[in-house]
């Protein structure tokens, strides 16, 4: 006669042989895949070695990021990589490719703070190459600040950085002071040309062999002069262009089209409102187009020139209240939406 307990294990040992074992694969849980949703205040450039768009940081609806992503395919790859720069937004960003690498500087910790606080103010440089991040020590970094703007001039092999914002006290000053990036190190390149400011467009045009600036949040006026100003940046010195200048604007995105020969720019603040305007600077002088398909206007959004497919890359950026996530793409003067996110109201959490 069986032993009682034999009664008692045996549905336990039918339950156990019916379960099939599981593979190395199916007992670990499949980690979900990281989706970007919405972003404003971020920094993108285009790598030149691989041929696409890469992200960092920026804000989504609630808080202030530091992770690292790449626009592949119409949309966005999440990339795992080793702890770097900390979280920030309105980060200079540019690809350097005689080095093969991105640089990174400064930017802030928060986005909108509940009150100034000069140490959200960051002035850091690091590298980002072969998806590893790694800070350079520089021995004479430009001072804290936020929304420099950071360009790679392939004429020099040299990345100009100008302006920005920082803090003294409860104040916010603006800046005008020109670096260049080289040799592992901050240079400053000039303290003239432009009067202070931050939120400036951008882009290097390789027609006049020089890195073109326009508007910014200026000292005159908040948000940009009445008339803006259209500035060149070529053998260490800047040059005001004596042309017919479009209306002022503040954190307008632009990128050089290399197909079509022409600078590109997108939205932003003018002193009123936010825009969904779309300029383009061609034989010498700036014309608004026409154009029915277009983004819904904002700022904080950031486009990159993607020269492998020839379009212009915009993504992000907010109206005052939503935070954008829509990908758009602009190529012979037409806009075309790659993806549709649902814009998110932002948390007014002081971030």
């Amino acid at each position: 006669m069986p032993h009682p307990l034999t009664y008692l294990l045996l549905p336990l040992l039918l339950f156990s042989c019916s379960q099939k074992p599981k593979s190395e694969s199916e007992a670990v849980a499949t980690k979900p895949k990281a989706q970007l949703s919405v972003r404003n205040a971020h920094s993108m450039a285009w790598n030149s070695n691989d041929g696409r768009v890469y992200l960092f940081g920026g804000a989504n609806e609630k808080q202030v990021l530091a992770d690292l992503w790449v626009y592949e395919k119409g949309s966005w790859q999440s990339l795992e990589v080793e702890p770097g720069p900390q979280p920030r937004t309105f980060a200079a960003f540019t690809y350097d490719p005689s080095n093969d690498w991105f640089i990174l500087f400064g930017g802030s910790k928060v986005l909108f703070g509940s009150a100034a606080n000069a140490n959200n103010m960051l002035n850091d440089t690091w590298q980002l190459k072969n998806g590893k991040w790694e800070q350079i020590e520089t021995t004479n970094a430009p001072t804290p600040r936020a929304e420099a703007v950071a360009v790679y001039n392939p004429k020099s092999e040299r990345t100009v950085l100008f302006g920005g914002y920082t803090i003294q006290g409860d104040q916010y000053i603006k800046l005008g002071d020109t670096w260049e990036f080289y040799d592992n190190d901050w240079h400053l390149a000039s303290e003239s040309g432009p009067s202070e400011r931050h939120g400036v467009a951008m882009a290097y045009d390789p027609q006049q062999q020089a890195v073109v600036l326009f508007g910014g949040s200026t000292v005159d006026k908040q948000y940009g002069e009445s008339q803006g100003e259209t500035w060149v940046w070529g053998n260490g010195a800047w040059q005001k262009l004596d042309i017919e200048q479009p209306p002022g604007v503040f954190n307008a995105a632009m990128v050089y089209d290399l197909k079509n020969r022409e600078l590109i720019r997108f939205g932003g603040w003018n002193g009123e409102t936010r825009i969904d305007e779309t300029w383009v600077f061609q034989d010498g002088g700036w014309k608004m187009l026409e154009l029915e398909t277009r983004p819904a206007a904002r700022n904080h959004a950031t486009m990159v020139y993607d020269r492998k497919r020839q379009v212009a890359v915009l993504f992000g950026g907010h109206d005052g209240k939503r935070v954008f996530g829509d990908i758009w793409e602009y190529a012979d003067g037409k806009w075309v939406q790659v993806s549709e996110v649902e814009p998110l109201e932002r948390v007014r959490n002081g971030h």
